[in-house]
């Protein structure tokens, strides 16, 4: 299942990995990984899924490895957008409070956050999230939970995270063909914000920047919200790209130098000599690891150049006094933290999965921050009072019924989620 009393299963659909994530609770408040798979990812291109039944192949295989680690079966999951797919914009809504005391109820709380989502999108597209960000109460603005205060007009303010209808039945789609029922669909910049951002980070302003595939993402979180999101569709599949074209080697190949070998400035043995199979087959050929450089480092100096370009367009880097953390499998790659750096002018770090128990050598690496974070999302969706979320008939309650929730999966997104 993808929550019993004691376990979540968690799944990311990466351009280029998919990752499968088994957590047991062993507390309320606390988690272990017990399982874990991952497979290549076949059928999804630039966050787009382009070959359903290769898809399903790719989810059956990350499951089965899981499934197998933890010894258990997985029967729904908690799944992650492509965030390619997605869309953000932030809105606001105002009541006032109807009740003789005027004194802000739950109730009040639930219809301000209804008026938010009133709001007009593009046909074609539905709401995945509503996420609150702060209410104004009588001209007092930044108060976080004005229940229980008082005062006769009361406005919130949120970021809504849209996706197209048809992407989202897709992903419900894959899942459903391979045997399995989602319980939740969750933007995976949400996720590994759970998973590797400090509650001070969150606080102050930092920018969270997924290195995928094939899209380089970028989140700002102040005030312990999420306040803007942008997609960049240059990532690391292009580099993989540059170097089979520059070392004339296979894209399996150039993958897999890329992994062992790549760095995105020089440093280390920059004498060292790297064997490339050749395109076509044939003796492998000798390179120099200056030449692997050569050809990486403009390529992530324009990731990062994006990037940089995006949030200054938005107006947003005097918002991130705490930098930017990394996460996504490019950010392995040495040097692109310094690149980041240096081209952002912000600190930066790499985000690792913290305060998981388990499996803790095996999912401590960027790549693991979305299926871990998922987890981790689950459990913080559990602590908040639901009122305090806008979805209610979102797809993130976890508790809503299987069955209620398949019966819906053709036709919930004209509300969604």
């Amino acid at each position: 299942m993808a929550r019993t009393p004691d376990t979540i299963t968690c799944i990311d659909l990466g351009t280029t990995r998919c990752s499968c994530v088994i957590a047991q609770l062993t507390s309320p408040e606390s988690l272990e990984v017990v399982g874990i798979g991952a497979s290549r990812t076949e059928g999804i291109r630039r966050g787009v899924i382009v070959n359903l039944e290769a898809l399903v192949h790719s989810i059956k295989t990350s499951v089965e490895q899981a499934e197998s680690m933890a010894t258990r079966s997985v029967e729904a999951a908690l799944v992650s957008v492509p965030a390619a797919q997605a869309r953000s914009f932030s809105s606001r809504g105002v009541v006032t409070i109807q009740n003789r005391e005027k004194v802000v109820s739950r109730k009040d709380l639930q219809r301000v956050l209804e008026t938010v989502r009133a709001v007009q999108i593009p046909d074609g597209q539905s709401i995945l999230h509503a996420l609150p960000q702060e209410y104004t109460l009588d001209g007092q603005d930044e108060i976080q939970d004005p229940v229980g205060m008082t005062g006769a007009r009361l406005e919130a303010s949120a970021h809504l995270v849209t996706v197209p209808q048809q992407a989202a039945q897709h992903v419900v789609s894959a899942l459903n063909h391979a045997g399995i029922e989602v319980v939740s669909l969750v933007y995976p910049q949400l996720a590994s914000a759970e998973a590797v951002l400090s509650p001070e980070e969150r606080e102050q302003g930092v920018f969270l920047i997924d290195c995928g595939g094939g899209t380089t993402d970028v989140a700002l979180f102040e005030k312990g919200a999420l306040w803007f999101t942008a997609s960049v569709p240059v990532a690391g599949d292009l580099i993989t790209n540059d170097i089979s074209i520059g070392l004339r080697t296979p894209v399996p190949e150039a993958e897999n130098v890329k992994r062992l070998h790549a760095r995105a400035v020089p440093g280390g043995d920059e004498d060292m000599v790297i064997e490339v199979a050749p395109v076509g087959g044939g003796p492998p050929r000798l390179v120099a690891a200056e030449l692997l450089t050569r050809i990486v480092e403009p390529r992530v100096q324009e990731i990062f150049e994006l990037v940089r370009e995006c949030i200054d367009n938005a107006a947003l880097r005097r918002r991130a006094p705490a930098g930017a953390v990394l996460v996504g499998g490019s950010a392995n790659l040495a040097g692109l933290p310094e690149v980041a750096e240096e081209v952002l002018g912000l600190p930066v770090r790499v985000g690792l999965p913290r305060e998981v128990g388990g499996l803790v050598e095996e999912i401590r690496s960027p790549g693991m921050a979305v299926p871990v974070g998922l987890a981790a999302w689950e459990i913080r969706r559990g602590r908040r009072e639901r009122a305090r979320e806008l979805a209610g008939r979102s797809s993130q309650g976890l508790l809503k019924r299987p069955l209620e929730l398949m019966q819906r999966s053709l036709g919930w997104f004209g509300e969604m989620f």
